[in-house]
């Protein structure tokens, strides 16, 4: 694998990266929304398998993002062995140079222990936090004729 072609699958790896916390906001926002207006006040059962559902999506998330990590460590171990032989270009040092200095670790770090709080937080929002739907009840009534 060439240089050009590594730095390219790089710049794709944080596309997806920033693909994949698109996608956490989304399934995160849709069921603060669903616990607001149905599964606040839902018996334990349907909060345990709305949890569980929205537990298994995230971790299938992450399990995609474990994946690209690996993927990701062996584009790097590809640009040593690159630097190695003398071949590499100021492109190639620049994204080694994330490595080196722990970029890439800290976004990792972030990454994961985000996961860790947002799946605290969901706990606590579906078991422990009582809801109060935010609907207000409306009625028309029917216009009263003039005499």
């Amino acid at each position: 694998m060439t240089e050009g072609e590594v730095v390219e699958q790089l710049v794709e790896y944080m596309s997806i990266v920033i693909a994949g916390v698109a996608l956490i906001f989304t399934v995160v926002s849709a069921y603060i929304v669903a616990l607001n207006y149905f599964v606040g006040d839902a018996m334990v059962m349907a909060r345990v398998g709305a949890f569980t559902f929205v537990g298994l999506i995230l971790a299938l998330l992450m399990v995609v993002m474990l994946g690209a990590e690996q993927t990701h460590a062996g584009l790097i171990a590809r640009l040593r062995e690159l630097e190695a032989e003398g071949a590499l270009t100021a492109a190639g040092r620049g994204v080694l140079d994330n490595a080196r200095e722990g970029i890439d670790g800290v976004v990792r770090i972030i990454l994961w222990s985000g996961m860790s709080m947002l799946y605290a937080v969901l706990f606590y929002m579906t078991f422990l936090h009582r809801w109060k739907p935010d609907v207000v009840n409306v009625s028309i009534q029917p216009k009263k004729a003039k005499s």
